[in-house]
């Protein structure tokens, strides 16, 4: 279906929808009797910089606050798959903590330092840059908000698919504290502890801490091969993080604010465990999760950590001000062994570092009919590292080492400012506008190197080289190189009250992904290489309906959208000869033109005071248009490989349900819940101009159970909860590097997401 086929339709269901909710919602504007049956909560989220009320957002927002999050057992990121239609978050592949966020079929798949995402996280009002260690779990939180669509007026670049934003808990207020304890299946032991209290009227402070634990869901095996590590044995997919954060927030009167935050991540878990989906070595191993490897390490070692400083000052009824610093820094090592094999063909040692500085100031205005908040950004970071592809090491011959190492530094400046204007009573007039100045600085460095390589080696450094290894030839990227480019990101639309809790708007926006270097880019085989890609775009027109009807007891909200996406940064991989060494050249191109289009229903009812069910349906239709890019077999001839290249993690279709029935019992409150989500068939990791690949995942559905009881004085919370009941087998990452060419057959390794695993919880609060 076509925008021009859609937009007929998608007007017409829309307002039938409204129509449908007229005689209710009258109704009770003529004053029905409030009591005649339970209203829906109202959300409250600051998706505009703004506080107001969810239905009043003329967007594709879905918020959650911490009591929805808590009944759901939302744990981390990667959970919030069923909170919203058309997403799609995990763990990036190899890694237990990398976050890969998909809104709407665009995200960001390869987590190489530098490059960018398509979805923005947010904690508070801080971007977090780097997908490294931003996958956060979910402890002392106020709510979590997901944006679907472009938001580059507000929120800047990366953001051409959506945002994701963490939203901490406020402790100004009453003292507070909070202590749970979770033990369950894997030896999973997870402690929480937060807690705030004020000082005089003037000071508060806040702090809270995780530890969260879990033995693995595989296991290292051995083989008939020489083992050259004693890692047999010791688990993989398993879960060792400390984190914390702390708070204190300086109060001046009923007008101003001063909330200072600093956060830390430590994650000490051992490698994610991934199965080999050929059997071209061997039988793989029955489980999805165990491996054979012969990595000199098992652990990964990551650590993030931030400070921010938020003043708030509120100079009259109409202006206020928002100043926002933050310093966020973050480095890694880990080893990834690409054959699954005890026996080095292809193990790559990686680490990574980076940091970051930014700066926020914000002016809101509100008035009677104008509402309007303006702002300047800057952002100042640095992305490094460095990986070693170590091709095997044989007795005569030796092994073959690829090494990449480089940096890249951005520094960005943005103006900004979105605005409403009430046209008339019902009418609204929603625009804005942000431009944007990105200033890269790479630092690229690409060679290959010989000889008997140390068995236990790490990424080394090229000017000090081990014994007995030499370069073969000279470096295939050696360069420093500069790009600037500049972006005007505008938005413009209406929106139009129906009535009083019915809601249509229209809206066209734009975004883009920030231009870059490849870090991996081989100038030799690629010369454009030097000169960076340029930003990915995208035009996107979105028709919506934010409504509560049936006396406020169904919540019912529905968007369709068309985006056109230019100058899409593909990921290319060839394998070629260079100087006689066997090369893996990547190159990235702004090689496509792809259109996504769907839609989006979200509803939440509650017939009864007992009873909800929530409910959230996305179709997605994503393809490529364009996407021309060199031959491999004739380097030089350019060739459109749209048909050829799937999307991924874009799937037709995606549904979730989530039923919660409340009773009373021992003088307090049991509620009881069944979720169920299901994904449609999804393209996880093809390799280049291929349309199939043994990592597709075939369309699958996975239920979860939860019972749990809150005493009458609500001090005290008992769950038990069941995810992936039936113990479904899905893959949500992996690497193919295809069937011919020097890698044939070799990395082809799906990555599952988590058995069926039971947690009994107990929390405690005032």
């Amino acid at each position: 279906m076509t925008i021009k086929e859609a937009t007929p339709f998608a007007i017409a269901a829309l307002a039938s929808l409204a129509a449908s909710g007229a005689v209710t919602t009258s109704a009770r504007a003529q004053g029905t009797d409030a009591g005649a049956g339970p209203v829906l909560e109202e959300v409250i989220v600051t998706t505009r910089r703004r506080e107001e009320s969810l239905q009043d957002v003329p967007a594709a927002v879905s918020a959650f606050s911490a009591d929805q999050l808590r009944e759901l057992a939302i744990t981390n990121l990667e959970d919030v798959n069923a909170l919203a239609p058309n997403i799609k978050v995990n763990a990036g592949r190899a890694t237990s903590n990398t976050i890969n966020a998909y809104i709407r079929g665009v995200g960001q798949n390869d987590p190489l330092w530098g490059f960018e995402p398509g979805v923005g996280i947010y904690m508070d009002d801080v971007y977090i840059a780097r997908p490294q260690g931003a996958l956060l779990d979910v402890y002392d939180v106020q709510r979590i908000e997901i944006l679907r669509g472009p938001q580059g007026t507000l929120y800047g670049k990366n953001t051409l698919a959506g945002a994701i934003k963490y939203v901490t808990r406020d402790i100004v207020g009453e003292p507070a504290f909070n202590a749970t304890l979770a033990a369950g299946s894997y030896g999973q032991i997870d402690m929480k502890l937060a807690g705030s209290r004020g000082f005089g009227d003037h000071v508060y402070v806040g702090a809270a801490l995780a530890k969260l634990t879990r033995n693995g869901y595989g296991e290292v095996f051995a083989d008939a091969n020489p083992y050259q590590f004693n890692h047999v044995g010791e688990d993989v997919s398993d879960k060792n993080i400390f984190a914390g954060r702390g708070e204190v927030d300086f109060l001046w009167g009923d007008s101003s604010r001063l909330r200072i935050m600093g956060d830390f991540i430590k994650d000490t878990s051992n490698v994610r465990g991934g199965q080999r989906l050929n059997d071209v070595f061997g039988p793989r191993l029955p489980s999805r999760y165990d491996v054979r490897n012969d990595m000199p390490v098992n652990e990964e070692n990551f650590e993030n950590k931030g400070v921010s400083a938020t003043y708030t000052v509120t100079l009259n009824d109409q202006w206020a001000v928002k100043a926002v610093g933050a310093y966020r820094e973050g480095d890694g090592t880990t080893f990834l062994d690409f054959e699954t094999r005890n026996v080095n063909q292809f193990n790559v040692p990686a680490k990574y570092a980076d940091h970051q500085g930014t700066g926020e100031l914000q002016l809101t205005y509100t008035g009677s009919r104008f509402k309007s908040v303006g702002g300047l950004y800057y952002f100042d970071g640095t992305a490094a590292g460095s990986f070693d592809a170590v091709l095997g090491t044989f007795p005569l011959f030796g092994g073959l080492i690829g090494l990449t190492q480089g940096s890249v530094g951005t520094e960005s400046y943005a103006g900004y400012i979105d605005g409403t204007f009430a046209l008339t009573d019902r009418w609204n007039l929603n625009f804005g506008a942000r431009y944007n100045e990105d200033k890269k600085k790479a630092r690229v460095f690409v060679a290959q190197f010989g000889g008997q390589i140390p068995s236990n080696m790490g990424v080394f450094d090229p000017t000090r080289l081990p014994t007995g290894v030499y370069p073969l030839g000279a470096p295939q990227s050696n360069y420093t190189s500069e790009r600037t480019d500049n972006e005007l990101s505008p938005k413009l639309g209406v929106d139009f009250k129906v009535m009083d809790d019915v809601m249509l708007y229209a809206q066209y926006s734009e975004g883009f992904k920030s231009g870059g270097f490849d870090m991996r880019g081989n100038a030799t085989v690629f010369p454009g290489t030097v000169d960076g890609y340029k930003p990915e775009t995208v035009d996107n027109y979105e028709l919506g309906l934010r409504s509560t009807v049936l006396d406020g007891r169904l919540r019912l909200n529905a968007t369709v959208f068309y985006a056109d996406y230019k100058d899409v940064q593909v990921t290319t991989q060839q394998f070629v000869t260079v100087m006689g060494v066997p090369t893996n050249a990547t190159a990235v191109l702004n090689a496509g033109k792809q259109v996504n289009q769907g839609a989006e229903i979200e509803t939440v009812w509650q017939p009864v005071d007992a009873f909800t069910l929530s409910t959230a349906i996305g179709y997605l239709d994503a393809e490529f248009k364009e996407f021309f890019a060199s031959n491999p077999a004739s380097p030089g001839t350019i060739v459109n490989y749209a048909s050829v290249t799937p999307v991924i993690n874009a799937p037709d279709w995606t549904i979730s349900t989530d039923a919660q029935y409340r009773f009373d019992v021992l003088g307090g409150k049991a509620t009881a819940r069944i979720g169920y989500q299901w994904r449609d068939d999804t393209s996880i990791a093809p390799p280049p101009f291929s349309r199939t690949s043994p990592t597709d995942q075939p369309a699958y559905g996975l239920l979860d159970l939860g019972l749990s009881y809150q005493t009458a004085d609500d001090h005290w919370r008992v769950a038990v909860d069941a995810k992936n009941v039936t113990d479904r087998w899905y893959r949500t990452a992996g690497y193919d590097f295809g069937t011919t060419g020097l890698f044939a057959n070799v990395s082809q390794i799906g990555y599952y997401g988590p058995p069926r695993t039971v947690t009994l919880s107990v929390r405690y609060q005032y």
